[in-house]
């Protein structure tokens, strides 16, 4: 861990902020922690930091391009065909090596809140609820950071026994190597950091935030650590808890209370960030113009200028994923996904210049004036991946019904109309139908590669790419069309990066690499 741990707190200058004064940097020359971190609008840093790193866009474009949420744009200059497209992976490939670093960052900063929140002097009873509040959301951010690397790291997340990633449960020194911790181990720290978190969150009830409005779906909080609890049960394959942490969301009452977007507000939590207070997101990366010049906006993963047919998409819409969205075309997601300059080729499948005569433009991730173009917030939590939590540990306890029911809430928030109960033949077919409608839920939110590699098996499903977008990417680049990758391939466990091989002997190396 040499590598991801040589951190001085100096290196906190870019931070991603939660409100602009925050974007001030220490003072030159605070170059030791003791003296950079003496204020709790120190620790707000680190905390906003630790929020940045966490978010990097890289696995939300990965799992798009590596999976079939992508297909090749009219104007791809090479992006992403002789990699991730074509499910090349190896040691000194980019996103494992983005994913891995940008969560070890964030436990480093993360680790250093939970520290210095037990050393600080507050100055009055605000302040100390104050880095109380902070210390719950790193709380909240470390265990995220873990979820993700076991999430992608780990050959197996259902087993207690295989390797994760290191754990890192203190201010790790550039001088240690420790080895991979297993899952359980993980899982144990999870629970017990969101755990702690919500007991600091019950302490501070009434506390108010210092920004204004949407303000607590800028903050980590108690939701977003029930959430969590939530996802990593599901990760795990434990679905008793699983549906115990979902519905603590789904039914929280007073200021915890999250409904589902309407078709009338669906639009707003992607295009303009303003979706109604307590409405759908339960944690979202707040962007702010001056990030739109860094080069990190998450629409520039998939175009050059902006979401439309003139903005120069390397990446589009799957013609698969198209297909699922056109087949309910009163459905809100098909209009969030795709943007209305799309130009449509009915005959996509016979084209000879498909990329050229079906053109369909991710929609989704627009920007505003307010931040800047393609620069949306990133939305890490929303309320109805809890709903499909609670989908499918109904299919685990073999309750169809309930599964159907849990998808039908869903569903009738995304048309303009009540839709039919959904009739499940077997769990097959319900696991297939949530693997399904989770893909159109959040796509191009981050979540395909996880859900395939979690539940596919189950669902008897595995990449789904139409062979039109294999045709636009041999086209130019003769080769570039594999076969769809088998859901026993290794490459669903991402390979330790070289970087850190190099720095750590004790690290230990995943399968086929």
């Amino acid at each position: 861990m040499k590598n991801i741990y040589k951190l001085l707190v100096l290196t906190s200058l870019l931070f991603v902020s939660c409100d602009n004064d925050l974007l001030e940097p220490f003072t030159p020359g605070a170059l030791t922690e003791d003296v950079a971190v003496r204020t709790s609008g120190d620790l707000q840093r680190l905390v906003n930091s630790a929020a940045q790193q966490i978010t990097n866009r890289e696995d939300i474009i990965f799992s798009s391009v590596f999976t079939d949420e992508c297909g090749i744009g009219f104007a791809n200059g090479g992006q992403g065909i002789t990699g991730d497209y074509i499910f090349y992976m190896d040691t000194a490939s980019t996103s494992p090596n983005a994913i891995w670093s940008s969560c070890y960052y964030s436990l480093a900063r993360s680790n250093r809140v939970i520290q210095f929140a037990g050393t600080l002097v507050p100055v009055s009873p605000a302040d100390a609820a104050l880095i109380s509040r902070l210390k719950a959301e790193a709380l909240c951010l470390r265990a995220l950071a873990h979820i993700k690397i076991m999430s992608y790291f780990s050959t197996d997340p259902k087993s207690d026994s295989a390797l994760a990633g290191v754990l890192a449960d203190r201010v790790i020194t550039a001088s240690e190597t420790p080895s991979r911790a297993s899952n359980g181990d993980f899982y144990a720290l999870i629970h017990s950091d969101l755990s702690d978190a919500i007991a600091i969150y019950n302490t501070l009830v009434g506390t108010p935030y210092t920004t204004p409005a949407q303000a607590p779906t800028y903050y980590p909080s108690k939701n977003m650590a029930r959430a969590l609890k939530a996802r990593a049960y599901a990760l795990k394959g434990d679905y008793t808890n699983a549906e115990i942490w979902a519905d603590n969301v789904i039914n929280a009452t007073g200021p915890d209370q999250v409904v589902l977007a309407t078709p009338a507000n669906y639009g707003n939590i992607f295009f303009t960030e303003n979706e109604p207070a307590n409405t759908e997101v339960i944690y979202r990366l707040k962007r702010t113009l001056q990030q739109s010049s860094q080069g990190t906006n998450l629409g520039n993963g998939y175009a050059s200028v902006t979401t439309t047919i003139s903005g120069s998409p390397f990446f589009e819409v799957s013609r698969s994923l198209f297909n699922l969205l056109n087949s309910n075309p009163t459905d809100i997601r098909r209009a969030t996904v795709v943007h209305p300059t799309s130009i449509i080729d009915p005959n996509y499948a016979t084209s000879t210049d498909y990329r050229n005569t079906d053109k369909l433009i991710i929609g989704k991730h627009r920007g505003s004036g307010a931040v800047g173009n393609l620069n949306s917030d990133h939305k890490i939590c929303r309320l109805s991946e809890m709903y499909f939590i609670k989908a499918e540990a109904r299919v685990a306890a073999n309750d169809l019904a309930g599964a159907a029911t849990a998808i039908k809430t869903i569903l009738d928030k995304r048309y303009p109309v009540a839709q039919p109960l959904p009739v499940y033949g077997s769990a097959q077919a319900a696991w297939a139908a949530i693997l399904k409608e989770r893909r159109i839920e959040f796509a191009f939110e981050g979540y395909r590669f996880i859900d395939i590699k979690r539940l596919g098996a189950l669902a008897g499903v595995g990449i789904d790419r139409d062979p039109a977008d294999y045709s636009s990417s041999s086209a130019n680049y003769p080769g570039a069309n594999p076969v769809n990758l088998p859901l026993t391939s290794f490459k669903w466990a991402l390979p330790i990066p070289l970087a850190e091989l190099a720095a750590n002997g004790s690290i230990q190396q995943n399968p086929g690499y």
